[in-house]
């Protein structure tokens, strides 16, 4: 009965919440995805909300235990945060039940605490120029990362990123930004066609350090506190509405503004849609289904030029309406 006793003291031990969660990372997060969404995981499964769980047998925590945890999360007002732990939780107890660690996930029917965020806001034609000319007041590093949001239709993390060596052609007709695969989200490299008015942004960013990035103040490490520098924006326009008495611009996020170049592409410009996929790095729709796997990170590189051009020229055009 001891050696059983001590056996199973020793596989509770090495099936701990901490261990089985580090296990995960190593075989399952850190060969798949970028590093943005590693991070992520990493905050879910070892930062503060789930710290009680460390050196609990996995299989011991409950739909009572994740519940608490999201429960507290809304209650001090971040109920976001609640539904994309959820998220991160579900995977990785999943993960958990394929490998024969536990029988039922714990996060199984527990349904999102807060408000789902549907994700389908679009600023329209004249919410557009308001943004770019609230952008313009910022000023600085943050201006022109935002203005290259939109213009290039890139996520944050991967745009804040770009440092010169990943630039080509600036000087010719063909200007090309190249993604490197650990910054995107499907962790394949990735070519992003330039428009005229994205390199002129580009080429005006001064150099700072010998880092290479284009978006720093210290030369050393990319440009942060995006959500102060937001509300200033928002603050921005929302002064000017009050000054114009108009209504308040309704929320908007920073991903809107990709959000908003896949819809007016679609919508306003008539671009085919495997080419609006396309331009957002997506690989997952039925025009690639034929690719047998292999992803070329330069696939309707034409196409996609003439797409991010008609683009930014229709962002042009409203700038000079406004």
């Amino acid at each position: 009965m001891k050696a059983d006793d001590r056996q199973g003291n020793e596989e509770r031990s090495r099936n701990t919440f901490k261990a089985i969660g580090e296990r995960f990372m190593r075989q399952h997060v850190e060969p798949r995805l970028a590093s943005s969404t590693q991070r992520e995981y990493h905050r879910a499964l070892f930062g503060a909300d789930t710290a009680a769980w460390a050196n609990r047998p996995v299989a011991s925590i409950t739909r009572a235990d994740v519940r608490a945890v999201l429960d507290t999360m809304v209650d001090r007002g971040s109920a976001g945060g609640a539904n994309n732990l959820l998220a991160h939780l579900s995977k990785f107890f999943n993960w958990c039940a394929e490998k024969d660690l536990l029988e039922i996930p714990p996060t199984d029917r527990i349904k999102p605490p807060g408000p789902k965020n549907v994700g389908e806001r679009t600023l329209n034609e004249s919410e557009i120029a308001e943004v770019w000319q609230a952008f313009g007041a910022e000023g600085g590093a943050f201006c022109d990362l935002f203005k290259l949001l939109l213009l290039t239709g890139q996520r944050r993390g991967e745009v804040v990123g770009m440092c010169r060596a990943e630039l080509s052609g600036l000087d010719g007709d063909k200007p090309v930004w190249e993604i490197p695969s650990d910054r995107t989200k499907n962790s394949r490299p990735y070519s992003v066609p330039l428009a005229p008015l994205a390199v002129k942004i580009i080429e005006a960013r001064p150099e700072i350090g010998e880092s290479g990035l284009l978006f720093t103040t210290t030369g050393k490490t990319p440009i942060s506190a995006f959500s102060k520098t937001k509300e200033r924006v928002d603050g921005r326009i929302a002064r000017r509405r009050e000054e114009a008495v108009l209504s308040a611009m309704p929320d908007w996020t920073l991903h809107d503004l990709r959000r908003t170049m896949v819809t007016m592409m679609n919508e306003r410009l008539g671009i085919a849609p495997h080419v609006v996929e396309s331009c957002v790095n997506h690989i997952s729709g039925g025009a690639k289904a034929g690719v047998a796997g292999v992803y070329n990170k330069a696939l309707y590189l034409t196409e996609r030029r003439a797409a991010m051009t008609a683009w930014a020229a229709f962002v042009e055009s409203l700038l000079h309406e406004a």
